[in-house]
């Protein structure tokens, strides 16, 4: 079993890397919006879904800049906030699917997101199993 100090290490490393994706996303979905609309999203360039979609930029880079803070500041957050990512992601596709939102759009992104989504729960999971082990440590932070 891998040792709780290496499974934050590797938690640490998948948000500092979902963080910089976030940033990444926040450009993408704001300054080059309609490239991203266009030739990721595949969705109609009109301008509500272009505003919706800098809109979407904009959370980008608050949560790609708290992830960021949480690692410098509070590496011991990072295995929630990374099980966290998920949880809330399909909180809001159940609620999408609640309302019967279909989309007409390819959203190419889909499968990017699923990959990160999956990532992020891996490696949070690693962390919680490597904690639960008694022959890791008697700290449960």
């Amino acid at each position: 079993m891998i040792k709780k100090e290496k499974a934050l290490k590797i938690n640490v490393i998948v948000l500092l890397l979902a963080g910089l994706m976030d940033l990444r996303r926040g450009i993408a979905h704001t300054f080059n919006v309609r490239y991203s609309a266009e030739n990721l999203a595949g969705i109609e360039l009109i301008p509500d879904s272009l505003y919706l979609m800098g809109a979407f930029g904009i959370s980008n880079f608050l949560t790609g800049l708290l992830y960021l803070l949480v690692i410098w500041k509070a590496k011991n957050l990072v295995p929630y906030i990374l099980l966290i990512i998920p949880i809330s992601y399909t909180i809001g596709g159940l609620g999408i699917a609640y309302q019967k939102v279909q989309p007409d759009s390819a959203f190419i992104g889909q499968q990017i997101m699923f990959v990160y989504l999956s990532i992020c729960l891996i490696a949070s999971l690693i962390y919680f199993l490597a904690k639960r082990d008694p022959k890791n440590s008697t700290d449960n932070s």
